[in-house]
C-alpha cells in the first residue's frame, strides 16, 4: 500500500511509474525487478522531501 497521495502508473508493460496524485513524476522502476518496499521508499522519501525540502538528496549547483 502506497502512502496516500500517490499511485502507480503501468501503462507501459516495462516500466512502474510512481506518481503523486496531481500526475507528477516520482520515480521508475523495471516491472520485473521493482519491490514493493523500494517503491514504498521512494514515495516515502519524496513525502520527506515535499514536507521539508532542505533535507532532500537533490541539491543546487553552486556559481563559482
Amino acid at each position: 500500500m502506497l502512502p496516500p497521495g500517490y499511485y502507480l502508473d503501468e501503462s507501459d508493460p516495462d516500466i512502474i511509474t510512481l506518481r503523486r496524485e496531481d500526475g507528477t513524476f516520482v520515480a521508475a522502476f523495471s516491472a520485473q525487478g521493482a519491490t514493493r518496499e523500494s517503491i514504498f521508499e521512494a514515495a516515502m522519501q519524496d513525502s520527506r522531501n515535499l514536507a521539508d525540502p532542505d533535507t532532500g538528496t537533490a541539491h543546487e549547483s553552486e556559481d563559482s
